[in-house]
């Protein structure tokens, strides 16, 4: 046995005994974006979007929160987490306004902890108001240190503003100040308008509790993607040095993520992001019947959470 496999196989066992101490769960709450990503697999040809009803949302949580908080499925008794955070996404989640920061509070009184993936526009300048205390950790998309290089991404509105180097610090601080605890965090797609940037100097100035960098993608334009060399490259370039990163591969991200739809539907992209899988309408069908109608790796969604997982060791081995 070579010792790249050796260390797959010690991996994968201590991986699959291991306890993990949080279950999350991404709601994308909305297709609707100001930002028009050419990398972005978030669209479902205007679905019929559950925010649409607040009690609808609230069914949607008590029925999460009954199955996966205080109940005891199978997904918890394998895993063994201990808390379980619902993650808003989108989409752009707070162009939603005040029915996004309903469903924060909701989600709280039920139970969760929570966090949201926000590509920050809507941050600063008095656009989005968080209640207090209602957010456990942010996720901020941002990958470029470049105006052209977000632009061509297409992260730029249509008044042709791209959230910048200098606002997301400014973001970064205003969230400090308004959410205790707050746990931040930074995701980077990684593609071939990025991949040989020097990301050093904005993250570790920014003090984040994980910078997440994720591989792009097969999901828009094929000059936009990279070998799995070019991203291993991108991670190793940036590491051990002192910086909180987490990688995730194109393999390393295959049935991992719990995901529901703006439809409340679970999904899974089984064969790659172009081959979504989905549930009945959880509100319709239930938790448990939902979810046995999509794939779920539970080793492979541990493996992005256990230890920080800096390579995702096995899936970079095996790939």
């Amino acid at each position: 046995m070579s010792t790249e496999t050796h260390l797959a196989t010690n991996t994968t066992n201590e991986i699959a005994s291991s306890q993990l101490n949080e279950l999350v769960i991404n709601w994308h709450i909305t297709e609707a974006c100001n930002y028009n990503c050419t990398y972005c697999f978030a669209k479902w040809e205007k679905p019929n979007e559950l925010h649409g009803s607040l009690a609808a949302i609230e069914k949607l949580l008590d029925k999460l929160a009954n199955y996966f908080i205080y109940g005891n499925p199978k997904i918890k008794r394998v895993l063994g987490y201990q808390s379980v955070r619902l993650n808003f996404a989108g989409g752009e989640p707070m162009m939603l306004g005040s029915t996004l920061s309903t469903a924060l509070v909701m989600a709280k009184q039920k139970g969760f902890k929570t966090s949201i993936i926000t590509n920050g526009s809507y941050l600063l300048k008095g656009r989005f108001k968080l209640v207090p205390d209602t957010l456990d950790l942010v996720g901020i998309s941002f990958d470029s240190q470049h105006n052209s290089v977000r632009k061509e991404l297409g992260r730029i509105d249509r008044k042709g503003h791209s959230f910048n180097v200098d606002e997301l610090h400014l973001a970064v601080q205003y969230l400090l100040h308004t959410q205790k605890g707050l746990k931040t965090k930074i995701n980077t797609v990684v593609n071939a308008l990025n991949c040989e940037e020097d990301f050093f100097p904005l993250i570790s100035r920014l003090s984040l509790d994980k910078w997440k960098v994720l591989q792009v993608m097969p999901t828009g334009r094929t000059d936009l993607l990279i070998t799995h060399e070019q991203f291993s490259s991108f991670v190793q370039r940036h590491s051990n040095k002192g910086l909180p990163i987490s990688a995730e591969s194109n393999k390393t991200m295959t049935e991992s993520y719990l995901m529901i739809d703006p439809n409340g539907r679970f999904y899974q992209n089984s064969k790659g992001v172009l081959d979504y899988r989905y549930s009945e309408r959880i509100t319709d069908v239930g938790v448990e019947t939902a979810l046995n109608q999509i794939s779920f790796n539970y080793n492979r969604f541990k493996s992005r959470y256990y230890a920080d997982n800096l390579l995702n060791i096995v899936g970079e081995v095996q790939a």
